[in-house]
């Protein structure tokens, strides 16, 4: 994989789990936001093999730079065994109004945000956008059920849904991190 097309993976992976946060918690014009990547999720995504966090490091150096109009001043610094993501509210503001027109995810957490929502309501969502999803039951300890779309047009992640007495809960997973678990 390019540098560039491993950095727009990278940048196209902080801006729609940003963009989720902000659908979940509610979007505040004046805040940053953070988030995790341990370093196999960033080899993955850049399409990299880095050995060490800070031989990594060392190369979003570069992807800094890549986002800057976008992003603004991100902020990238290990924090214990991960990398920790900072996006100033600038970049925040440009991520949640970049996606606006992300119906799909943005109807997904309304009705998990409903906290009364069934199975069945979660497949009506990926129906509406799209009638080529999956839905298969699991036998995991984590989760029940994982949901997708085929072709990863619509979206590109597995929702892995869990229901019980406490009502349904998700895990957005990308494929990478759908497989590691799965292995364990």
């Amino acid at each position: 994989m390019s540098e560039e097309n491993g950095f727009k993976n990278l940048e196209e992976n902080i801006e729609t789990t940003i963009y989720e946060g902000l659908l979940k918690l509610g979007y505040t014009d004046n805040e940053s936001f953070s988030i995790f990547y341990e370093l196999d999720l960033l080899n993955y995504l850049l399409g990299t093999a880095f050995q060490t966090r800070e031989a990594c490091l060392d190369y979003l150096q570069e992807f800094i730079a890549f986002v800057k109009g976008r992003f603004y001043d991100i902020r990238i610094l290990p924090e214990r065994d991960r990398f920790k993501f900072t996006v100033p509210k600038e970049g925040v503001a440009y991520i949640y109004k970049n996606n606006e027109n992300n119906l799909f995810l943005k109807e997904l957490i309304d009705t998990v945000n409903s906290h009364s929502f069934t199975l069945k309501d979660i497949l009506a969502v990926f129906k509406r956008y799209s009638e080529d999803y999956a839905c298969e039951e699991m036998n995991h300890p984590e989760f029940q059920y994982v949901i997708y779309f085929r072709d990863g047009r619509t979206d590109k992640f597995k929702y892995c849904f869990t229901f019980d007495g406490m009502g349904g809960y998700y895990h957005r997973l990308l494929d990478f991190s759908y497989n590691k678990i799965i292995r364990e």
